[in-house]
């Protein structure tokens, strides 16, 4: 008799980290942009620039990874990414003024690099092969369960930012001690040296294109909808809290990610990587044609669903494209990820200041369907 396999302690703690990294700050920021205007005096457009910022520390983050995670492991640098994270929460909760709210977002900006495929590295040092999708999909799924979490606080808290950010803080630490004790160190003997860049070559050839093309094009598009959506829908419906509505509402279409590798095994990367980019689309030019409320929803919904899929996906066909390096890889992904993310809403904000929020929406609907043509190119069917 056959012994299921069970979900790896990585998976678990790396779940919950992301639910503070990704769920209460990464997409928590846009959720809360509109307390954040009301609280510092800020205009949407120096929002839309902090937290294009972010990214820059995001991708700072991520190349921090592929430059020392082989000679530290990723045991450190996960540990510094719940720290930052939890430590920028904790800052920004406290203050009165926004450039140290500003700062205090920069310093958590650098977790969601340092930590994201740090976990993917250690899965894969750590987790057997058979169920290091599953372990894979699994700590993605992070990101969706904060963001449900976040939006219900919310709405029990009616708002108050800074008592859900302070919380976030306190949890943060609580995973950074379990972090502490449970992660594993590195299996590698300790004489790795600091990696080079002749190393990475193999990293940069051309059959990776579509793999970074398509990295760039999500964070461009994806950093955009978080940023603005909320705020969009808060300012055309009189209903109390509905910004947190509409992201419970895309947070539970999230959880759709933790089907990504069962999908993959089940049709195939290329056909369900097709159907996840139309959805994609789907849900953000949506609210170009109408702004009425049931399609507010399905924006959300279908939005989650598509994008907690597609942020699973990206471990794993990192973990394919990149089977002898799946740390710097995957970081590499992350950074010209955070490059389109770092564009996407400064770009976005500015188009902002001469026209309709809806056509933001429109473009970026646009833009998101262009990823079909990077379908991904791997020797064998996954």
């Amino acid at each position: 008799m056959t012994q299921k396999a069970q979900i790896p302690t990585v998976s678990i703690v790396g779940l919950l980290a992301l639910t503070i990294i990704f769920g209460w700050f990464r997409y928590g920021y846009g959720l809360l942009f509109s307390e954040f205007k009301r609280a510092f005096g800020l205009s949407t457009s120096l929002l839309g620039v902090i937290s294009s910022l972010t990214f820059v520390t995001f991708l700072a983050g991520a190349m921090i990874v592929v430059l020392f995670v082989v000679k530290f492991g990723a045991r450190h640098v996960i540990l510094s990414g719940i720290m930052t994270a939890s430590t920028g929460l904790l800052i920004a909760s406290l203050t009165d003024n926004w450039m140290i709210f500003a700062a205090a977002c920069l310093l958590a900006g650098f977790s969601p690099g340092l930590t994201w495929s740090s976990f993917s590295q250690s899965v894969n040092e750590h987790c057997p092969i058979n169920i290091q999708k599953r372990s894979l999909a699994v700590i993605s799924t992070g990101s969706t369960v904060g963001l449900i979490a976040i939006s219900l606080i919310y709405l029990f808290l009616d708002g108050n930012w800074r008592l859900i950010w302070g919380g976030g803080a306190v949890a943060g630490y609580l995973i950074y001690w379990w972090a502490y004790k449970t992660i594993p160190y590195k299996s590698e003997t300790p004489s790795a040296k600091r990696i080079r860049f002749d190393d990475l070559k193999p990293l940069l050839t051309s059959d990776k294109k579509p793999f970074y093309a398509s990295a760039f094009l999500f964070g461009f598009t994806e950093s955009t909808y978080w940023t603005y959506s909320a705020d969009f829908v808060q300012g055309n419906f009189s209903m109390a809290n509905s910004n947190a509505i509409f992201f419970l509402i895309t947070g539970i279409g999230g959880l759709a990610g933790l089907l990504g590798g069962e999908l993959i095994s089940r049709w195939g990367m290329r056909f369900t990587f097709t159907l996840t980019i139309i959805l994609y689309s789907l849900s953000m030019s949506v609210l170009f044609l109408s702004q009425g409320w049931l399609l507010v929803c399905f924006s959300g919904l279908t939005f989650g669903i598509s994008f907690m899929l597609y942020a699973a996906y990206l471990p794993i066909w990192s973990s394919k494209v990149f089977p002898k390096f799946p740390a710097q890889g995957f970081g590499i992904c992350i950074i010209v990820l955070n490059i389109g993310a770092i564009l996407g809403p400064a770009v976005f904000g500015w188009i902002l200041a001469y026209s309709a929020y809806s056509l933001i929406f429109l473009l970026l609907g646009i833009i998101g369907l262009l990823k079909v043509f990077m379908l991904p190119v791997v020797q064998e069917e996954f």
